[in-house]
């Protein structure tokens, strides 16, 4: 007869399988994950991964170049070992791995700022009142710091540094799937609102020699762009433009492409944004909206990662939210556009074209 662990877990079985045969366990690691994300954290405001960049060492040498404690250092290693991040070679001597060494400060696609700003105080402040916005139905970013996030990241050019590289990150590691699943040499000029220092538009720029692009970004924002599209070789190709897109975007793209923007405003805000740009627009220009498209229907391990960050918009935004695609249907009708079609990618977002109705 097969055995049984305290939970009820037939030993020897798989994680998945245990999970489907636990319940229980399930909502226990579905429970702890907050305490991977904080592992992560600290991992990364110590720079644990930069030390190792030089070959594997032990946890307390690893400890010692950081000024930290040998055996707690070993504990946090181990734990995020077990999560995929570090290797273990041998008892106690430690290394990189693929995901390990994206924590690097200066390694090539660095997720170091996004494990900083999303697992960072600020957050870890924010979600200890989502009780209190899923009563209400309005942003804790508010209620906690009496102002809304793009106002606090004005304020704080620290914080708005980490947000821009947080963005920078996670635009490079989107770069790749949307440039493979759609076709941007049909473009002339690429205007991308809201774009932020430009990451995207530069790797577009890259794979598009012929292609020039115009950035859009608030003032504030848009002052780190010059040294990234400086360092991609496509600042020639490339002007930046400072404004607000709820005053007005540039003209003259034959393209405008809005990503993970949308999603930070409420259905009436959204629709302005988007009226922006169709007043900015000729008839026969394009309108891209690189996005998560909710599915109509929830399922277990569909979108898991869209439902969160939806979660997240409550939190920190006024009224964003992530959509269907009816639902961006609709947004998008009421400012004179229609969906042409939706394009996806290996990523976790897609391409919604629409044309000018």
């Amino acid at each position: 007869m097969r055995q049984h662990d305290w939970l009820g877990r037939p030993i020897g079985a798989s994680m998945d399988d245990q999970a489907r045969a636990s319940p229980a366990l399930t909502l226990r690691e579905l429970a702890f994950v907050m305490r991977v994300s904080r592992a992560l954290y600290a991992a990364c405001q110590l720079g644990v991964a930069d030390v190792l960049a030089g070959g594997p060492l032990t946890s307390a040498e690893v400890a010692s170049r950081l000024g930290t404690d040998p055996s707690t250092m070993r504990r946090l290693l181990r734990a995020l070992v077990a999560h995929g991040v570090f290797e273990e070679e041998t008892p106690d001597r430690f290394r990189l791995n693929p995901a390990a060494d994206l924590l690097r400060k200066d390694a090539p696609g660095s997720q170091r700022a996004g494990v900083l700003f999303t697992a960072g105080d600020m957050r870890w402040q924010l979600w200890s009142d989502f009780l209190e916005s899923v009563r209400t139905g309005q942003a804790a970013v508010e209620r906690t710091f009496g102002k809304t996030v793009f106002d606090r990241h004005a304020e704080n050019p620290k914080e708005s540094a980490l947000f821009g590289q947080a963005m920078a990150a996670f635009s490079a590691a989107l770069s790749r799937p949307i440039i493979a699943a759609y076709d941007f040499t049909r473009f002339n000029c690429i205007a991308d609102v809201g774009g932020g220092t430009g990451r995207l538009l530069a790797d577009i720029l890259i794979a598009n020699p012929r292609v020039r692009g115009m950035l859009f970004d608030l003032p504030t924002v848009v002052t780190g762009a010059p040294p990234l599209l400086a360092a991609s070789g496509v600042a020639g190709r490339c002007t930046v433009v400072a404004g607000s897109f709820f005053d007005g975007v540039p003209t003259g793209a034959d393209a405008y492409l809005l990503k993970s923007v949308l999603h930070d405003w409420d259905d009436p805000r959204a629709t302005a944004i988007l009226k922006s740009c169709r007043t900015a627009m000729s008839p026969e220009a394009t309108l891209l909206i690189v996005e998560r498209v909710m599915p109509d229907k929830a399922e277990q391990g569909r979108a898991a990662e869209a439902y969160l960050l939806d979660l997240e918009m409550l939190l920190l935004t006024p009224g964003g939210r992530e959509r269907t695609a009816f639902e961006f249907g609709g947004i998008l009708s009421a400012a004179g556009f229609a969906i042409a079609r939706i394009v996806p990618t290996t990523g976790p977002v897609s391409v919604i074209e629409a044309r000018v109705i």
